[in-house]
């Protein structure tokens, strides 16, 4: 009897490394085709991947204060990361830009600016904020029609855009940024932004790829 009971325990022990390996097993299974599982098997759907990129202050007023004035910034937009780390942070380069008053509705000072990630939606290169004609001209390929006014241009392609001209882009509305030469597919993805305190704080930005 002593000797059944013996054999009952060692079984009993031994099986418990194998039900826990078949465990882990079974949920890295489950992992593996169910990425978006919380919680094991009772729970299969996932939080949004939303890591709340804060409020950043890119320009001050007092910095645009003439039609065409200008500022680069950097832009921090935080998303989640499934590692050790949990959040990572993108450096998306920026354009703010002050239009001239006639471009701009004076019900509305925000109407003023026109705020763009600087990345080209072509193929990801880095525009620039081109005030010469002769420059678009020679450097760019795009002679610009009269009276002229800066444009940002993409120098890997030679993508040209006008800030003063919108586009009327799916599920986004009209976005500044008309494309008026090269190859790319459509303006400039935006970010949005409030002015408080005589400064401008960018508040989200558009997501999405290239090409």
């Amino acid at each position: 009897m002593k000797e059944n009971q013996r054999r009952l325990f060692l079984k009993a022990i031994t099986s418990i490394p194998i039900l826990g390996g078949a465990v882990l097993a079974a949920s890295a299974l489950i992992r593996y085709f169910k990425p978006t599982t919380v919680g094991g098997v009772k729970g299969l759907v996932a939080p949004p991947d939303e890591a709340g990129s804060s409020i950043q202050i890119v320009a001050a007023l007092s910095e645009l204060t003439q039609p065409w004035d200008f500022k680069e910034f950097i832009y921090i937009r935080k998303s989640v990361e499934y590692s050790s780390r949990k959040i990572q942070g993108a450096k998306i380069p920026g354009f703010v830009v002050r239009l001239p008053d006639d471009l701009a509705d004076p019900k509305d000072p925000k109407s003023k600016f026109v705020v763009v990630q600087r990345i080209c939606p072509h193929l990801g290169c880095t525009f620039n904020f081109v005030k010469s004609p002769e420059e678009l001209a020679g450097g760019y390929n795009y002679k610009p029609p009269a009276p002229t006014h800066p444009y940002f241009a993409c120098p890997c392609h030679l993508s040209v855009y006008d800030p003063t001209r919108k586009t009327e882009v799916n599920l986004q509305g009209l976005l500044p940024g008309k494309v008026v030469s090269g190859p790319a597919p459509r303006p400039p993805r935006t970010m949005s932004f409030d002015i408080k305190d005589g400064q401008i704080l960018i508040t989200g930005t558009e997501g999405g790829g290239v090409g």
